[in-house]
């Protein structure tokens, strides 16, 4: 029970929202490549009248690059627009959920007005979780050690 609490009494801004690069749709996505390679995270968020427009993530690149296509072209042609989004007053289990239902591994996170604050990742989900239950994660075989390999008895 301490578990579901601990979940819906903490709010997104417990995480400290990461900083990643805050870009214009009409960049080019080298930039934005730049950019995330700079703030070592796998992301960027688009932004225009200073309100987020979209996301671009290491998974859009590497579709971009599977396909042979320029990184010339701007941004706004590959974000994922109007992507979901929390704020730092949402609580943690609506991360989780989210992230569960859309297989998102970052969610950005807006103030009221739309702009951003930062992005929200799986790694901080789980920092977190570590940090209030060290021994029940650090504790935990792997799931394939937690099954018989060989029959026992007779």
């Amino acid at each position: 029970m301490f578990l579901r609490e601990l979940l819906t009494n903490t709010r997104v801004g417990r995480l400290d929202p990461k900083e990643v690069p805050v870009l214009q749709g009409e960049q080019p996505i080298a930039e934005a490549v730049r950019q995330m390679r700079a703030h070592s995270h796998g992301s960027a968020m688009v932004c225009r009248d200073g309100k987020l427009i979209g996301i671009f993530t290491e998974r859009d690149l590497l579709k971009l690059l599977a396909v042979g296509k320029s990184l010339d072209q701007p941004l706004s042609t590959v974000m994922t627009s109007r992507p979901r989004t929390v704020t730092v007053d949402d609580k943690m289990m609506t991360v989780i959920q989210l992230m569960d239902e859309g297989g998102y591994r970052r969610l950005p996170v807006v103030d009221a007005s739309g702009s951003p604050v930062g992005i929200v990742d799986v790694k901080s989900v789980v920092h977190f979780l570590v940090e209030h239950f060290p021994k029940a994660v650090y504790n935990s075989a792997p799931r394939a050690l937690l099954r018989a390999r060989d029959r026992e008895g007779a």
